[in-house]
């Protein structure tokens, strides 16, 4: 009898795990249901998309033809209601309900909205995270001069760049003191910074929001220190939340994200949860890589293998008009143990930097310039030791596939 796999959610890990349970098992039946309307897109395109620089077809990762071709069946628009996990069994909104032997969450994340007073109740008051919402947003900028960005953060700046493509004035409000701490040492923010303003961004940074109230046709935006910011609209940006409602109520356990194993497995069995409503080891990564990693890995263990997920390394790309950064790793600078290396040219905004323990390089920031940072990742995720080569190896001349060859 074929081994009746479900997987609630249609984004990367959920396309990875249907992808390699099918690698593993011809024969299996592999259903999925999403409540979006259409079949895998990349999320991090959607700014391109709102800057109308491509198609809602552009952005798609697997058309519905490749869902047929691998015989997987997809649920467009199928919201799953609740689960059942002693009876194995899931409801949908119309009632009727689906069984299973294997059930993947992947549900993902949703945009989270800070505390702030009008935050949801107010129009004119956006998150990004689906194709709708971009839908939404768009057709709300085509009457708009201007928009506030609430967030700093990687999504902010690009949607801040895709509307500023538009034709409006953007200014972005940032709730720490620079922009991507997480990602960026401070030099690199003020360069990253210097970039933007140098295209048009205009930022607030160490601010802290407390009201969103209407003046006419105007949005305002309230500070705590008094001060207030006008637009057309708000673009809240402001970092996302595991969608673990479902979880919930089926008594799967949790705590800031669904608690898995090394394998993926939830606490109930046959249930098992990858992307970014995944908690694993305590970390909820919310990146791509992450989430495709763990899709792979719960896919095959849902198939009958038994590999562990053992993390990733977090990296983050951003591209804007032009400007390129890559954060790899770990690129605290309050770690007296790690040694850091830095190239910088103020002139063409270049800046690079390296954090090593004990020979062994542990993170990087490559702004401005891309030579040998992707070889540089492969390196700091083998944990290879570098310091027959830390001397040079930030060196544009330096073949750094001596290295990543070894």
């Amino acid at each position: 009898m074929n081994t009746k796999h479900i997987i609630i959610g249609n984004g990367v890990a959920g396309t990875q795990a249907a992808k390699t349970i099918r690698k593993y098992d011809a024969f299996a039946d592999i259903q999925i249901f999403t409540d979006e309307h259409y079949p895998f897109y990349s999320r991090p395109r959607l700014p391109e998309l709102l800057a109308k620089a491509i198609t809602i077809e552009e952005t798609f990762v697997f058309d519905r033809s490749w869902y047929q071709r691998n015989n997987i069946q997809i649920h467009l628009n199928h919201t799953v209601h609740s689960v059942e996990a002693e009876k194995q069994v899931i409801t949908l909104m119309d009632k009727s309900c689906v069984s299973y032997d294997k059930l993947l969450f992947a549900t993902g994340s949703k945009s989270a909205l800070p505390p702030i007073s009008g935050i949801d109740t107010e129009k004119g008051v956006f998150t990004l995270r689906t194709i709708e919402d971009v839908k939404h947003i768009a057709k709300y900028a085509e009457s708009s001069k201007s928009a506030i960005i609430i967030g700093g953060g990687l999504l902010g700046i690009e949607a801040g760049n895709a509307l500023r493509k538009l034709g409006l004035s953007v200014t972005v409000v940032e709730y720490f003191d620079r922009l991507l701490p997480r990602q960026l040492d401070s030099e690199g923010s003020e360069i990253l910074q210097s970039h933007m303003e140098d295209i048009g961004l205009a930022f607030i940074l160490g601010a802290r929001s407390s009201a969103i109230r209407e003046k006419g046709n105007k949005k305002v935006l309230e500070l705590k220190n008094g001060a207030a910011v006008e637009g057309d609209f708000i673009l809240v940006s402001a970092g996302i939340l595991p969608s673990c409602l479902l979880a919930q109520n089926a008594d799967i356990s949790f705590n800031r994200g669904m608690l898995v194993n090394d394998y993926m497995e939830t606490n109930r069995t046959n249930i098992y949860a990858a992307g970014d409503v995944a908690e694993h080891r305590n970390i909820i990564y919310g990146i791509w890589p992450a989430a495709h990693a763990q899709g792979v890995i719960a896919g095959t263990n849902m198939a009958g293998g038994r590999i562990p997920y053992t993390g990733t390394v977090p990296s983050t790309r951003l591209k804007v008009a032009g400007v390129h950064l890559i954060s790899i790793g770990n690129i605290s600078t309050e770690d007296d143990t790690v040694e850091q290396l830095e190239v910088k040219n103020s002139v063409n905004k270049i800046y690079k930097k390296l954090f090593i323990r004990e020979g062994i390089p542990i993170g990087a920031i490559f702004l401005g310039e891309m030579k040998n940072a992707y070889e540089l990742g492969r390196i700091i995720e083998s944990k290879t030791d570098i310091r027959r080569y830390k001397e040079k190896i930030l060196d544009n001349d330096f073949n750094i596939k001596e290295i990543v060859t070894l």
